[in-house]
């Protein structure tokens, strides 16, 4: 049922990524009336909006290629899923490569790959509430960008390599002698920002860890690396809206909503409902369907208060 109070102010927007720009979270919003993405900051931003019948799907790499007017390659609405058929078979192919370049044979990596190979990477362990860790790697230039687009909560920086195929050397050996892992699923992260390990023993964790991997590599051989091992905090991990935080009851792609973004930490947001209550949802369930946003009165919810 329809929810909105003045019709002439509602327009239809798709919502299409959340990025990390200069250690602070937006979105990308495309305006289907005027089409043209821009690109807002996440805090404080209102998400009021319904979603309408019969759901409608755009691809969400629509924004970046209509930035790089090459928008003409993607289908731009699709079915199901978050990417239309021709973004997903270019991005397959794309991390076919990338990822695995440190496994073939450099004749049959594309030279655009090989140029970005060329970089100085960063190795580094991350961790997160629930007591996760995990091993990662990222260009050198973007290291901050990457661990907040993870929804790191702490980390330690260990080794820079001069290119992107040592550094992925490096991060399988963790892997193969350490059991380490690589990825974190966004149910961990969830679960670990609704009831956090405390943040000392997350710490004290990482630094184990960090005597481990410097031993692995210092027994590996690879020796064109410059030891780092400094610390990184996710400084929106620590505000206060996210003490007893509990989740947001309501899939964010279906019904109305009205509420404000408090923080941010990955892609899962701090949200102030216009209940009251501050809850916690992963953005995503938003990302790529097409919703009418206006002066909207959300769903009514339910949600019992934490009592610890």
């Amino acid at each position: 049922m329809k929810k909105i109070v003045n019709d002439s102010s509602y327009r239809k927007i798709t919502y299409l990524k959340v990025l990390w720009r200069n250690n602070q979270p937006h979105i990308q919003i495309y305006d289907h009336d005027a089409e043209t993405v821009t690109t807002q900051s996440l805090i404080g931003y209102d998400f009021s909006y319904q979603v309408p019948t019969p759901l409608e799907r755009m691809c969400v790499n629509y924004g970046d290629l209509f930035e790089d007017e090459k928008q003409n390659r993607c289908e731009k609405l699709v079915k199901s899923g978050k990417k239309c058929g021709s973004c997903i078979r270019e991005d397959n192919i794309f991390a076919a490569q990338f990822h695995n370049v440190h496994t073939k044979d450099r004749s049959s990596i594309s030279q655009k790959i090989l140029k970005r190979m060329q970089k100085e990477n960063i190795l580094y362990i991350a961790g997160f509430f629930d007591g996760s860790t995990k091993v990662g790697t990222s260009a050198s230039t973007r290291i901050h960008t990457r661990l907040l687009e993870q929804g790191a909560i702490h980390a330690v920086l260990v080794v820079e390599t001069p290119d992107g195929i040592t550094v992925r050397l490096l991060e399988d050996l963790i892997t193969e002698e350490l059991g380490i892992g690589q990825a974190i699923s966004i149910r961990k992260k969830i679960d670990g920002l609704l009831n956090p390990l405390v943040r000392d023993s997350l710490q004290k964790e990482l630094k184990i860890l960090l005597g481990k991997v410097k031993d692995c590599i210092l027994t590996s051989g690879i020796t064109e690396i410059t030891e780092i091992a400094t610390t990184w905090d996710n400084e929106y991990s620590t505000e206060t809206c996210w003490e007893k935080i509990q989740k947001y009851p309501i899939s964010l792609s279906t019904g109305s909503h009205d509420m404000k973004v408090r923080s941010v930490v990955g892609r899962i947001a701090a949200l102030n409902h216009s209940s009251g209550m501050t809850l916690l949802a992963d953005l995503d369930e938003l990302l790529g369907i097409s919703v009418e946003t206006g002066k909207i009165t959300g769903d009514e919810i339910s949600v019992q208060a934490k009592l610890f």
